[in-house]
């Protein structure tokens, strides 16, 4: 892969990738938040199982949902409008969820909160897409990975000083909060720098709801049996029809493409080895090691009594290593291509060993820093590297969708595993509630089975690429 350099591009809009990194910086500061602040929140709201694991999962379902049609919006109403839109969501959400007197409220609010995400994500995305290339849009993206780091270096020392300093109680709505200031200083720094939308051409709008649907239909079954109590018949039922259900998925989008609609997923897409493959190594990465991070968090806190302001030590170590390497992970793939990516999947895996090992020995909290640094490195190297040569081997025009689709794939997958990895961590504890180790063990092992997918898939994309394959939009990848 061949990337040129466009100097005078990126120093004219600087600007704007300044300001879609502090839109993602924004985002992803939430999240690392309320890893940190899960316990405290499940304590002060006596939360169940199931809704610890729907105030997990309703951020990341809704993010996911709302990335395609938001997409399409910002190609025909203008990505400027969309991205303020969704930041002021984002933010009102913030403030409900910090109110919240139950657990379901705060549910309602992180799927809010997820769909104001959505909007910004969308529009970010379609930005560097639309604005840089080559080199340009590397580095565009390593900035937007970089500010995530710097997100998730942030929210957790900060959330665990507001812990420490709060009466028990309080602190996690002071958590929930911590995003609006961010959010108000990233609309006015918006609202100055990105340039105007320009008048878009008349054009017939059109969502794939149908896809849309489709897709929400199989993660709510494939959910299902993590968040309730089900006979094996059921779980079952809720299995196959999770199935079908992405079966009729495929079919529909075939379909409404032939219709001359916009689909969720173009059918170009999945006639492109590089682009299907880099999904699914992306796919399976994410979900893992969101669901990683937050096992983590909990048996730091609840397995080893440690304060949170330690355990969110810990988090920041790993979150400040992602943050260094992304910034230069673009020269990475630039000479070693899909090879690193799959070099840096194998470390995670060990570090998902590394981690169950700490566990069981109750190892002290630097052997946690350790772990979390060698994890951060590794993910810096996958996650803008990976998204670059995902996106490179789309086919010509659709490069937005292609985008989109990309992202919601990582989100449907955070979406589950997050439920399915907490539920086993918390299910564990219910049949022995001293067993901490045991507890994160059994969420730990399924992140190290999604990882060693990925790592599955990015090998076999290597060796396509080195022996020359060809992608559907016909350009060779290396």
């Amino acid at each position: 892969m061949t990337l040129a350099p466009h100097p005078a591009s990126t120093r004219r809009r600087a600007p704007e990738v300044f300001v879609c990194a502090a839109a993602g910086f924004t985002t992803l500061l939430d999240s690392s938040v309320l890893n940190i602040g899960l316990p405290a929140m499940r304590s002060a709201l006596h939360s169940s199982g199931p809704q610890v694991q729907w105030i997990l999962a309703a951020y990341s379902l809704a993010f996911g949902l709302a990335l395609v049609p938001a997409g399409r919006l910002g190609d025909v109403y203008g990505r400027r409008r969309l991205l303020l839109a969704g930041i002021a969501l984002f933010a009102v959400m913030g403030v409900c969820g910090a109110t919240a007197t139950g657990a379901w409220t705060v549910v309602f609010a992180r799927f809010g909160q997820g769909l104001g995400a959505g909007l910004i994500s969308a529009q970010v995305l379609g930005i560097i897409s639309e604005r840089f290339t080559g080199s340009d849009r590397a580095r565009a993206l390593a900035a937007y990975s970089t500010a995530g780091g710097l997100a998730g270096l942030c929210g957790p020392l900060v959330g665990g000083v507001v812990l420490a300093l709060t009466p028990d109680g309080t602190g996690w709505r002071l958590l929930l909060l911590l995003n609006v200031p961010f959010a108000v200083l990233t609309l006015i720094l918006a609202v100055r720098f990105l340039e105007p939308d320009h008048r878009r051409a008349s054009t017939r709008f059109g969502v794939d709801t149908g896809g849309l649907m489709l897709l929400a239909a199989v993660t709510a079954l494939l959910m299902l049996p993590v968040v309730a109590d089900l006979s094996p018949l059921v779980v079952g039922a809720s299995v196959s029809g999770a199935a079908l259900s992405f079966a009729g998925f495929l079919w529909w989008e075939g379909v409404f493409a032939t219709r001359g609609g916009n689909p969720v997923l173009i059918p170009a897409l999945t006639r492109s080895p590089g682009y299907v493959l880099g999904t699914l190594v992306a796919m399976f990465w994410f979900g893992a090691v969101l669901s990683l991070n937050t096992v983590v968090s909990l048996y730091l806190i609840e397995g080893l009594g440690y304060p949170a302001l330690q355990a969110a030590a810990v988090l920041s170590a790993g979150s400040l290593a992602m943050a260094v390497a992304s910034a230069s992970a673009w020269r990475v793939v630039a000479r070693f291509g899909r090879s690193a990516v799959a070099a840096a999947v194998l470390v995670e895996l060990v570090v998902v060993g590394g981690y169950i090992a700490a566990a069981h020995a109750a190892a002290p909290i630097m052997v946690f820093v350790a772990l979390a640094v060698v994890s951060g490195l590794a993910g810096g190297m996958v996650d803008a590297p990976n998204r670059v040569l995902t996106l490179e081997a789309s086919p010509a025009g659709g490069h937005g969708v292609a985008a989109g689709f990309l992202q919601l794939s990582q989100r449907l997958s955070a979406t589950v595993s997050v439920a399915a990895v907490s539920g086993l961590y918390l299910s564990a504890l219910v049949a022995d509630a001293d067993d901490f180790a045991g507890a994160a063990t059994a969420g730990l092992a399924v992140c190290a089975a999604m990882i060693a997918v990925s790592l599955t898939l990015a090998v076999v994309d290597g060796r396509r690429r080195r022996t020359g394959g060809i992608d559907s939009s016909g350009s060779g990848t290396r």
